[in-house]
């Protein structure tokens, strides 16, 4: 671009690299809202930046230890009479018996036949109801079944993963398939920090990649926080109310503070993971904080905990929960509301539906209608959302490669033309640089003791008075080492799809329809509006 002093011709091998031969990274940007609220995703020097709005309200979940798997619709399944039978199957080498050689065929059925919904695979797994658990077909094939972790199917994956005792808490900030900002977490996603999760993360299970898709590490802005709804002091009116004649009677009293990040520790993510009875994926803040743990004391994935030696002892779930809150001595109960959330007051007025907290765990199904739960199919019952008793700040940031505040990194021998080299040379336009004329430093004989002279005569250059006199004047050779060798930030190219997603999509077929315009010259309608990205590459 111009103004920018790069002075590379276009077909030079480094290009899209600075004068140092430092690496210009991609940059991406986009946004996704819901509920008319926006949030702003962008990607710059391998830095991702999250900026939304305050107090967005989160709901808690807890993951049962549990995949839930979907047939392939073009598929034979597992016989709903089989479904106990597959429950702890294990794989029999060089099988004998019919029965042996029936366990290795169920297995495979499973291995073969079901998976989770994932976007990275386009096949026919499809979301199926709870309610639609079997098939209509004359065979009666489980349409899902719910695996636990240990399973055979996923081929000790988690073996030696840590206990799930920790809920997370999430807000949806997309709506499905993010279509404004599809490219841009396409990006960040792939690179080398994409998919890491922290201890807390895996005790909240959020690394287990059938359920979650893929997931990012943020951090809060120093600013930005966890605000916790404490009421204001008195418990009858703090609480809920949980009757139609307590809505008509009384309003619930609420009074967010700042959770005290000091004595509670934390990890935030940005979630995609499907939702909402979807094959399509949303995006969520996920945060996880080191409170209320719980494993329930029953079934596979508990059966499961103890076969491997570990010892459950939180096993009653905190529907009460208390936390430090900051100015505060000792902790302070958290209440949710009745309500969806403290920002949707009118959600019917505005064509959306429901408006009540959901109160349970479990899959958010059919909400509002019949028995919905507020998260998937593989969190606790018992656990409930406690629904914006837990607020937070959209404002984070991730460094999607290395921590700035290494010693290595952005040094001036960390170009890639000079990678590996410690000592490099540098090149300067001989004069006396430095040197003091001011009268009062003169007078005084002060002398700088930086002073820098390139010169053979010890004389100040002169002002060139052409291109020509200034390129004559010599050009001075000298070395710095910097004891080690400099690195850069890595980013993984990939092909992005800049193809319009979901309402772009729809948008941009109902404008072919009306203009008559067909085939590929439809894909580009509105493709301007999904972001501005420059990869280089």
């Amino acid at each position: 671009a111009c103004g920018t002093e790069l002075n590379r011709k276009r077909d030079d091998p480094n290009y899209y690299s600075s004068n140092s031969g430092m690496p210009l990274d991609p940059s991406s940007s986009g946004f996704m809202a819901t509920h008319g609220t926006y949030r702003f995703l962008s990607v710059h020097e391998q830095t991702a930046i999250l900026v939304g709005e305050g107090k967005h309200g989160l709901w808690r979940v807890h993951e049962n230890g549990f995949v839930r798997v979907y047939r392939d619709a073009r598929k034979e399944g597992i016989p709903e009479v089989k479904k106990e039978a597959v429950m702890d199957i294990q794989r029999v080498e060089n099988p004998t018996t019919v029965n042996e050689k029936e366990q290795n065929r169920l297995l495979d059925l499973l291995v073969h036949h079901y998976q989770s919904i994932d976007p990275n695979y386009h096949n026919d797994f499809r979301y199926a109801f709870a309610q639609d658990e079997v098939s209509d077909s004359e065979e009666k094939w489980l349409n899902w079944i719910d695996l636990p972790i240990y399973h055979a199917k996923f081929n000790k994956t988690y073996e030696d993963h840590v206990p799930i005792d920790l809920p997370y808490y999430y807000c949806q900030m997309s709506s499905p398939d993010f279509p404004h900002m599809g490219s841009t977490w396409q990006f960040l996603k792939a690179q080398p920090n994409g998919n890491k999760v922290g201890p807390l993360g895996k005790r909240a299970g959020l690394d287990i990649r059938e359920n979650v898709n893929n997931i990012v590490s943020f951090k809060l802005f120093d600013d930005a926080g966890v605000w916790a709804n404490i009421g204001q002091g008195n418990r009858n009116t703090d609480f809920m109310p949980k009757t139609l004649e307590e809505l008509k009677t009384r309003a619930q009293t609420t009074h967010w503070k700042r959770v005290d990040l000091a004595q509670v520790d934390i990890e935030v993510y940005v979630m995609e993971r499907s939702y909402h009875n979807s094959t399509a994926t949303y995006l969520s803040m996920v945060l996880v904080m080191d409170e209320f743990p719980y494993i329930r004391p029953d079934g596979y994935y508990y059966d499961g905990l103890t076969a491997r030696g570990h010892t459950v002892t939180t096993t009653t779930p905190h529907n009460n929960p208390t936390i430090s809150i900051e100015n505060e001595t000792g902790k302070k109960e958290v209440f949710g509301l009745a309500t969806y959330g403290h920002h949707h007051m009118a959600r019917i007025a505005h064509g959306l539906a429901g408006g009540g907290c959901p109160n349970k765990g479990g899959d958010v199904s059919t909400y509002p209608w019949g028995d919905a739960g507020s998260g998937w199919p593989t969190n606790y019952e018992e656990v409930t959302p406690i629904c914006d008793g837990f607020l937070i700040d959209i404002k984070a940031w991730a460094n999607l490669d290395r921590n700035w505040d290494d010693e290595d990194v952005f040094l001036g021998n960390a170009g890639d033309i000079y990678a590996g080299q410690e000592e490099v040379m540098y090149q300067a336009h001989a004069n006396h640089y430095g040197q003091f004329t001011d009268p009062w430093n003169v007078n005084r004989n002060a002398e700088n003791p930086y002073e820098l002279d390139f010169t053979e005569d010890g004389e100040i250059q002169p002002i060139p008075a052409n291109e020509s006199e200034a390129a004559s004047v010599p050009v001075v050779n000298f070395f710095i080492d910097f004891g080690m060798a400099g690195v850069v930030n890595k980013f993984i190219p990939l092909d992005l799809d800049l193809s319009p997603r979901a309402c772009l999509a729809d948008e941009a077929a109902a404008e072919a329809a009306r203009s008559g315009v067909r085939g590929r010259a439809a894909s580009w309608v509105c493709s301007g509006l999904i972001l501005i990205f420059l990869l280089m590459v």
